[in-house]
């Protein structure tokens, strides 16, 4: 394992954190239109994740909507997320947030490990899980982050 690589610790808060940005940001009515009942967490790539995530969530609820976690395997990517986790991958042709450019999708991704172009993205300062939030990128696509998360990330682009 690099040394640059999160801890299992780490994991743990990243995927809280994952779970726990979905109440301080604000969906367009559309993203929840369709056929899916659920709030759908997809994690493309490799998973970091392991059994955290689901046990994270489990009989947890967003929006009044049961949340689940799905995972995407092969090329096709993930369709009906609310939140969108791209973990690493060395497929030459990885473009995870190519297929959520102007959908309603919360994108998220470890600065270290995983693909660039989040808008959400996990760093470490000081040994502690932290965060830096893209919010032009997420007003480029429908979402209102709350002025709450924005406040808690050590950075802000609001272009």
């Amino acid at each position: 394992m690099p040394a640059n690589s999160p801890t299992t610790l780490e994991r743990a808060i990243q995927a809280n954190f994952l779970f726990k940005f979905a109440p301080f940001v604000e969906w367009p009515p559309a993203a929840f239109s369709g056929t899916e009942r659920n709030f759908v967490i997809c994690v493309v790539g490799e998973d970091p994740f392991g059994t955290l995530l689901n046990e994270v969530v489990r009989g947890q609820k967003m929006v009044g909507r049961p949340v689940v976690v799905r995972r995407a395997g092969g090329e096709a990517g993930p369709t009906g997320c609310h939140i969108l986790f791209a973990g690493h991958s060395t497929d030459p042709g990885y473009a995870p947030f190519a297929t959520t450019e102007g959908q309603p999708v919360l994108t998220v991704a470890d600065k270290s490990a995983g693909p660039s172009g989040a808008m959400i993205e996990f760093v470490r300062q000081s040994g502690r899980v932290r965060f830096q939030i893209d919010d032009g990128a997420a007003r480029a696509n429908g979402l209102k982050i709350s002025s709450k998360l924005l406040g808690l990330a050590i950075a802000v682009n609001r272009k």
